[in-house]
């Protein structure tokens, strides 16, 4: 079983890069902007918590702000579920989240450094947000089922 889980997780990193790092449309032109952007003098990049949180929050019924939250939330519940089931050890919550929280950081470093995407403090909370939420529902899973099923059990 440990096997399908990996093979469930890599699948689930390579989706992640692809829809939600990268968000490659098939567009070259987007790749060419982006150079032409950086040698204008753009940077992108926000290191102040909640600059582009707090806009969304104020207008939530508005669906590019509800879309955003979750969007940055959402995709990255399963990181925080995935990352104890594939452990060969018992992996708990502080470590969880750290391992997240480096790959979400790396996910950042990325996107600034390609220019496909911001470098953004608010991406981390929200996502780090996402990762914890995953981790509970592992944690509740691991509760409910650890004696009727070997998945939760450690190896």
């Amino acid at each position: 079983m440990g096997t399908v889980w990996k093979v469930i997780f890599v699948t689930y990193v390579c989706l992640l890069l692809y829809f939600v790092v990268i968000k490659f449309n098939g567009s070259i032109d987007r790749i060419i902007s982006i150079k032409e952007s950086r040698d204008s003098g753009y940077w992108n990049y926000n290191l102040y918590p909640f600059r582009t949180i707090r806009p969304y929050l104020e207008s939530i019924l508005n669906s590019y702000a509800y879309m955003n939250i979750f969007g940055n939330i959402v995709p990255f519940v399963p990181m925080g579920f995935l990352i104890p089931i594939i452990s060969k050890k018992y992996i708990n919550a502080l470590i969880t989240f750290f391992i997240s929280l480096i790959c979400i950081i790396g996910i950042e470093i990325f996107q600034f450094i390609t220019m496909l995407g911001f470098f953004d403090i608010d991406d981390i909370l929200l996502n780090a947000f996402g990762c914890i939420i995953g981790y509970g529902i592992y944690a509740v899973f691991k509760k409910l089922f650890s004696k009727q099923s070997h998945i939760f059990q450690k190896v």
